[in-house]
């Protein structure tokens, strides 16, 4: 596999027109998806013309008509279909059954479905050959995360557009991957992918319902001087006497995106003492102490703990921290107000529930106590589930 330094060839033409190669099964499964999340075509400008979308590092492809089976990478990408009324067309995806339905739980009639969506990365790095398998419409991939994630090159990249159909998408999580074009925000890619898909109307009623969201949480918030002063870290191997690393608040990407939203780094318990060539501070207990954040965001702790098998918020995180001697003297360990956070990878719908659960977290005397992956009571709730729900299900 080619390393993520490498780069395409100058000379190869970026501007791909999508069709699909093999028969007409796509305009059947367009017809079909279309029919369970609404009418497309009704959000388009109108016309039946060729469109085309940029995005680097791809560049720009041109579409004949929206794809109907695509692949994508990881939570992000699967979160950013289903917000657009796509999940029927999520043919591939690396982690499928990672994906917290737990959430769409709370949304009626949106669901994906994890079991019949194929793993391209559960049983192994998908090769060039499982995607000529697959033979699916699109790749909502960039190059570079197909390179480094899938046990492909670029000479399989260039050969798989050619055969099968266009790769283009951007890595968002954190600036990775990323130094020879921009590093897009998720609502920049969000625009993006709702031109691919041709529902335009319906990724600006869900952007709006955010900035709603947003408006109304930031209105609430107390002064930066009187806000909790926050860490956000996690420990290695789940031991915090092994090593500490704490997160950087201030980085691009969905990763930090719902802190940043709200404003941490200007309360962050750490600002100052992160290196200028790192993300992240790797620190021991004597530092957590010296520095003593208020409250502790745990990086991770939804997917890599509370949802993962075999682990156990309590016993694995809580009660060693408690029984420290260094750790227990920290004032978030010593007030219970240690708290699993987050989705890494966040579309909308992910990142709509992670902003309402760390306002809860952060400010509980405003919002109300924080519920994890359970439903708040209605009165506490911060958005709007059943408007969240038509507007993935085109009805807005």
């Amino acid at each position: 596999m080619s390393s993520k330094s490498d780069r395409r060839d100058s000379s190869i033409v970026s501007r791909r027109t999508f069709a699909r190669l093999g028969g007409g099964t796509a305009i059947g499964a367009l017809a079909g998806c279309l029919s369970d999340t609404g009418d497309a075509s009704t959000e388009t400008d109108g016309t039946d013309d060729a469109y085309e979308v940029c995005m680097e590092p791809a560049g720009c492809v041109e579409f004949d008509e929206p794809p109907a089976e695509f692949a994508v990478y990881h939570q992000s990408w699967v979160d950013i279909a289903i917000s657009l009324g796509q999940a029927n067309g999520v043919a591939a995806a690396a982690f499928p059954g990672r994906f917290p339905v737990g959430y769409l739980e709370q949304l009626p009639g949106v669901e994906f479905d994890r079991d019949g969506t194929f793993a391209l990365q559960e049983d192994g790095d998908a090769d060039v050959e499982v995607f000529y398998e697959l033979g699916l419409d699109l790749h909502l991939i960039d190059p570079y995360t197909a390179e480094n994630y899938f046990a492909l090159d670029w000479d399989d990249v260039d050969e798989l557009e050619a055969n099968v159909a266009p790769f283009i998408g951007s890595w968002i999580r954190r600036p990775q991957f990323t130094d020879d074009h921009p590093h897009y925000d998720l609502w920049e890619v969000y625009d993006e992918a709702a031109q691919v898909f041709q529902v335009q109307e319906r990724g600006e009623a869900f952007r709006n319902l955010h900035g709603e969201m947003l408006e109304e949480i930031r209105a609430e918030l107390p002064p930066v001087e009187e806000r909790p002063t926050v860490g956000y870290l996690n420990f290695d191997d789940f031991d915090a006497a092994s090593g500490i690393d704490v997160f950087n608040p201030v980085l691009p990407g969905t990763q930090t995106q719902t802190l940043r939203d709200l404003g941490v780094p200007d309360h962050d318990a750490f600002a100052g003492v992160y290196p200028d060539d790192d993300y992240r501070l790797t620190a021991d207990l004597e530092l957590m102490l010296e520095h003593d954040p208020e409250v502790i965001i745990y990086h991770n702790g939804l997917d890599g703990v509370i949802r993962r098998d075999g682990r156990d918020w309590e016993a694995d995180l809580i009660e060693p921290l408690e029984s420290d001697p260094v750790a227990s003297e920290v004032t978030a360990v010593r007030n219970g107000r240690v708290y699993p956070w987050h989705e890494m990878e966040q579309g909308p719908i992910l990142n709509t529930f992670q902003t309402e659960a760390l306002a809860k977290s952060l400010y509980p005397g405003v919002f109300g106590e924080p519920t994890g992956m359970e439903a708040p009571p209605e009165d506490e709730r911060l958005f709007d589930r059943q408007r969240v729900a038509d507007i993935i299900n085109g009805e807005f």
